[in-house]
């Protein structure tokens, strides 16, 4: 099964927003009185939401395995020449608070550029200072910053690190979190009662992954075109994992990802089996949306996997979305056609 989740779920798995079995690296450093240069963006970005992960290594030294969630995590990282480097997953912020943090880290203007991106806010050399002449010594300028940034240097990295004071004060003022406190994460939080209470019922959070969803009352025609069919239409910022995919499956029916017969991977679950391909864009009407939410909650009911239960929640708060709005909904694969 060429296209199905199994088969490259150990290459697409890789993804801070994934710590899903397990708890922070180490807390969220809360004293601002005795806070360190490498603090201060954990400090602040956990008054967002709390941080389920995080890791912040000024240089290649500092990464250390026990600060990673995976060994795909750690690997990814050293092969990473960017540097400082603030890794995180919060969880579940409202999309609001995403957007503006990352409003906020694009807008700064400081001594070095940051970046964020997939989950990680990092340092380049300023490229605003790229020379675009044509000249020789043009030339020689350009090649020095792209080396800088590549293999950034004690000085950069210093000059960096006092950056990212700097940094966190504009995105704690930007965002209003200065009287806000430091959030610590619970690891009860991923259990099944947990998930359900972490958020209202129809409270959109941010949680991006290989599926994103689309509520849509003509949900065929939607996949056509991605453009609204109703007034009724969203698109929600909850979306599906490939790795809570897995999970799930395997749990339902040990060894699926060996099937070869036709039909669903999981015969008592002819819905969910729709995301066993993992370039598929399962597409459900408004009438099928009440027997994907059935699934859902049977489902729910006798699994116990971690990864599995977050995806079951995350697909029962889609479902019932749908039903309040009367919609169908359409799930878009990242990796799809």
């Amino acid at each position: 099964m060429s296209t199905c989740v199994k088969s490259l779920a150990m290459a697409l798995v890789f993804s801070f927003a994934c710590a899903f079995a397990a708890t922070p690296a180490h807390s969220v450093p809360k004293d601002r009185a005795a806070l360190t240069d490498r603090d201060w963006l954990p400090h602040v970005i956990s008054k967002i939401a709390p941080l389920e992960w995080w890791s912040f290594a000024s240089s290649p030294s500092d990464l250390r395995r026990e600060d990673f969630i995976t060994d795909f995590q750690y690997d990814q990282a050293k092969s990473d020449s960017t540097f400082p480097r603030f890794c995180f997953s919060l969880f579940r912020p409202k999309p609001q608070q995403m957007d503006s943090l990352i409003a906020a880290v694009r807008a700064y203007k400081g001594t070095v550029s940051w970046w964020i991106e997939d989950d990680c806010i990092s340092a380049t050399p300023a490229m605003l200072d790229l020379p675009t002449g044509s000249t020789a010594e043009d030339e020689e300028k350009r090649r020095a910053i792209l080396e800088k940034q590549l293999h950034p240097d004690a000085e950069f990295i210093q000059q960096a690190m006092r950056d990212a004071l700097s940094l966190a004060a504009v995105i704690e003022a930007r965002l209003n979190l200065r009287d806000k406190p430091s959030l610590e994460f619970d690891p009860e939080w991923l259990t099944r009662e947990g998930l359900a209470s972490s958020r209202g019922q129809f409270e959109d959070y941010w949680e991006p992954h290989a599926w994103k969803v689309s509520l849509a009352r003509n949900p065929q025609e939607h996949r056509g075109t991605l453009d609204p069919t109703s007034a009724h239409e969203r698109h929600l910022a909850i979306s599906i994992a490939i790795y809570q995919v897995d999970a799930l499956l395997d749990e339902l029916n040990p060894g699926w990802d060996s099937f070869e017969g036709e039909g669903p991977v999981v015969p008592a679950y002819p819905l969910l089996s729709q995301f066993s391909d993992m370039t598929a864009n399962p597409t459900f009407a408004p009438d099928d949306v009440a027997a994907l939410l059935n699934e859902c909650l049977v489902a729910q009911a006798g699994v116990k996997n971690p990864a599995a239960l977050r995806g079951l929640d995350n697909l029962i708060r889609i479902a019932r979305w749908a039903q309040k709005l009367e919609t169908g909904i359409y799930f878009q694969a990242e990796n799809g056609p």
